[in-house]
């Protein structure tokens, strides 16, 4: 099938032509016949004009014009919600989003402490309210699983400034458990272990320097699961540091743990509490591939970490001299930390990031830590024969590099730098979990919990999410909608095998492995620690600990790819996991613009995409499953689209298409499949009455329901941050780049030809 309006066509060039003018018998063919011979003609002329008629009918999408509109209280509701997000002002041919979203736009400012705002954000936080509403109401009683929503959200509710003291006190307590800050004279500073520190902080759930998670193996996803080491946390995000110097690849540096101090602080050469520091460059990580300035200068980051921590420094006990002095050290510290981090190689290459190794090479090449130790402390039953991933090789030992000359320098300034760094990372790991008021700080553009009930609510769904789906569920009524969502679901995946996978440049054998990749991928729709005490901060510390040991769990289990989530169901966003290969579709989705239960197929398949993830094969195994031959046609097709994309510009900014190719490709193909998934739905089930007021057919409307769901706008430093490090096109650039290649769109929308939603080259992949 191709995108252009003409159905189910074998080439792209076979399409019938209408014949409207009426044909008369008249003129030397007629003449000298017989009655019997003319009334022949006439029915041969016939039936050549029905076999026509029936081939234009096949192969044109089934458009029947009506004059009755629906007038269900759905299609009321879903025609409101297009008609207010539109700007009908604007040619649909020259600009579409602005168009599609020119109302919403205009309707919804950026609100304080965003940088964007977007048709995701207003959802999520209607579905907030609503599920914090429901958790108001619900069971109180403590042993349920509603009555243990209701305490841990009650104990976020009861920290205010009441409790202040108390609360500061515990953070207090948790840094003195961890070894504390270098000038503290509560902790002997000589004693201070980098390892056994790293190990505590780690255990309570924060992540300085690098982080550990278990996840499935790709290799082998239905056998096992494995220890994963990616990127750190850090204060500022890391792409917001310009580069300073060329790239540096160093080879992984063996070399010895760093060793156990003696029992005589003496003997310890690495102690010392001297308040000083001097930081010296560290090979930085590549030039970002956007095209621009940098976003800020690193004068300029480096000053928003010192804003940053200053007052949390302040609150925990240092005064203003002491804290000013200490922010700007570990300042510039984090930058060394974020300038060892590669940038954006391999970015669609898994095979490339994907390194595994055993405990036992870990620890001879990048020996920062005693890494069998290490695991052991934080629970993980391991041997030096068992294996990890390392996601980023180069930053690993870079990391080792500067750990080395950190945690071991003699005069121990830099050590006691490395030392404040990490117990800022644990603190400000526990920050956002507190009103800001608790720090002395205000509200800034950088907070996006200001409101007490949506912070709570928020981290309560994060830490009990399969408890709260379940309340949102019967709350909102959402239990009848599994059925009609998996219909719809059926529809977008035999659309996939039947178009998609029709590509000229997919080879047969490659065809039928993908087919039954799509048949085994699986739907997880609707929903699928303990809390014993008043205290907010002890059940965050019991939550850390539950995820800790939840992972420990998984690491010695066989993966279940049908009871696994990664995200909680009252969630606006809709996950496919390529290592999983399923499509997860959280409940708090189903609600418009994305679905309308019981509503217009037109908005619901226009809302629908799907991805299918290349680099694995149909049970999520990490796998270059194609052809050789089908790869290399692969390749051809996608330069058109990187370029098209690279040619959008959005507030004076351009967007990377190669950065963002993989997602634009699924774009483009979630596109096709929807629209392919709508004209069979049309065929099978007969077309709908249109949508009252809009003025709208249904395939415009189709295109409408796609468009809104991308309705977005952004600050000019939240745009210039996602360009650097988001793989996601911007919403203008989704709708506008997707459209633009589908033929479909420019014959529904009448597009006159060169019109900029109409232009002659058009991209496609799948």
């Amino acid at each position: 099938m191709t995108d252009a309006p003409f159905g189910r066509s074998d080439s792209e060039d076979d399409i019938i032509e209408d014949y409207d003018d009426v044909v008369t018998l008249k003129g030397p063919c007629c003449k000298g016949r017989t009655p019997l011979e003319r009334a022949l003609l006439v029915l041969i002329v016939l039936l050549l004009i029905v076999i026509i008629g029936l081939a234009v009918g096949l192969t044109r999408p089934k458009i029947i014009p009506r004059k009755d509109y629906c007038k269900s209280a759905q299609c009321v509701q879903a025609a409101s919600s297009i008609m207010a997000a539109m700007d009908p002002d604007v040619d649909p041919c020259d600009d579409f989003f602005q168009y599609a979203c020119g109302g919403w736009v205009k309707q919804n400012p950026i609100p304080k402490g965003y940088h964007k705002w977007d048709r995701v954000q207003e959802l999520s936080g209607q579905n907030l309210y609503m599920l914090k509403t429901l958790i108001e109401l619900g069971n109180s009683q403590k042993q349920s699983a509603e009555g243990k929503v209701r305490t841990f959200f009650d104990s976020c509710m009861a920290d205010g400034s009441a409790t202040r003291r108390n609360t500061l006190q515990k953070f207090k307590d948790m840094i003195h458990d961890v070894d504390g800050w270098s000038v503290s004279i509560a902790t002997n500073a000589s004693r201070w272990y980098f390892p056994a520190a790293l190990e505590k902080i780690h255990r309570l759930g924060a992540w300085p320097l690098f982080r550990v998670t278990v996840d499935v193996d790709e290799r082998d996803p239905t056998k096992r699961n494995i220890l994963k080491i990616d990127l750190g946390e850090t204060v500022v995000p890391a792409d917001m540091y310009p580069p300073l110097f060329s790239t540096t690849t160093s080879p992984p540096t063996p070399s010895a743990t760093t060793p156990r101090p003696s029992d005589n602080p003496a003997d310890n050469d690495n102690s010392s509490t001297t308040d000083r520091s001097t930081a010296s460059p560290s090979p930085s990580r590549p030039a970002l591939p956007t095209p621009g300035q940098p976003l800020r200068s690193v004068t300029e980051v480096k000053q928003l970490f010192v804003d940053e921590t200053v007052p949390v420094l302040q609150a925990l006990g240092f005064n203003s001299t002491l804290a000013a002095q200490r922010a700007t050290l570990m300042a510039e510290l984090e930058h060394r930390i974020a300038a060892a981090t590669e940038g954006k190689a391999h970015i669609h290459d898994r095979f490339s990031r994907y390194n595994v190794i055993t405990i036992g090479d870990l620890e001879a090449n990048y020996g920062m830590i005693p890494w069998v130790q290490y695991f052991a402390t934080l629970g993980f039953k391991v041997t030096p024969d068992d294996q990890v991933v390392v996601f980023h090789p180069s930053y690993l030992s870079n990391l080792t590099s500067l750990v080395h000359s950190l945690a071991n320098s003699r005069d121990g300034v830099d050590h006691s730098v490395l030392r404040d760094y990490m117990v800022l990372t644990l603190a400000r790991s526990f920050k956002p979990y507190f009103d800001l008021s608790l720090f002395n700080m205000e509200h800034s553009e950088s907070d996006e919990m200001q409101e007490q009930w949506k912070r709570c609510t928020f981290y309560t769904n994060k830490a009990m999410g399969f408890a709260t789906g379940a309340i949102f569920v019967r709350g909102t009524g959402q239990e009848g909608n599994v059925d009609n969502i998996q219909k719809l679901i059926k529809y977008v995946r035999e659309a996939f095998k039947e178009y998609i996978l029709r590509k000229f440049w997919i080879d047969k054998n490659t065809r039928v492995k993908a087919e039954k990749k799509v048949d085994s991928i699986i739907n997880k729709i609707s929903y699928p620690f303990s809390v014993e005490t008043q205290s907010w901060f002890d059940n965050l510390h019991n939550w850390q600990r539950f995820e800790l040991q939840r992972q420990n769990k998984d690491l010695h289990s066989v993966p279940d790819r049908k009871q696994s989530w990664i995200r909680p169901p009252v969630t606006v966003n809709a996950f496919y996991s390529p290592i999983r290969n399923d499509v997860i579709f959280p409940i708090a989705m189903f609600h418009l613009p994305y679905y309308i239960p019981g509503g217009p197929s037109a908005v619901n398949f226009g809302a629908m995409g799907s991805v299918i993830g290349r680099q694995y094969d149909e049970e999520g195994r990490l796998n270059d499953w194609w052809d050789p031959h089908t790869s290399a046609n692969f390749d051809i097709t996608t330069p058109c689209m990187i370029q098209q994309y690279n040619n959008i510009t959005i507030m004076g900014q351009k967007v990377d298409g190669d950065f963002t190719l993989d997602e634009n490709i699924a774009d483009n193909g979630g596109l096709r499949a929807a629209r392919y998934a709508f004209m069979k739905w049309i065929e099978e089930q007969e077309d709908e009455s249109p949508l009252p007021s809009l003025n709208l057919t249904n395939y415009q409307v189709f295109f409408l329901s796609y468009a809104q769901m991308y309705c977005s706008k952004w600050t000019k430093m939240g745009l210039r941050l996602h360009l650097l490090t988001d793989p996601h096109s911007p919403g203008a650039a989704r709708v506008n780049g997707a459209l633009a290649n589908s033929k479909t769109f420019s014959w529904a929308y009448q597009c006159p030809v060169y019109s900029r939603m109409n232009a002659r080259t058009k991209c496609e992949v799948w």
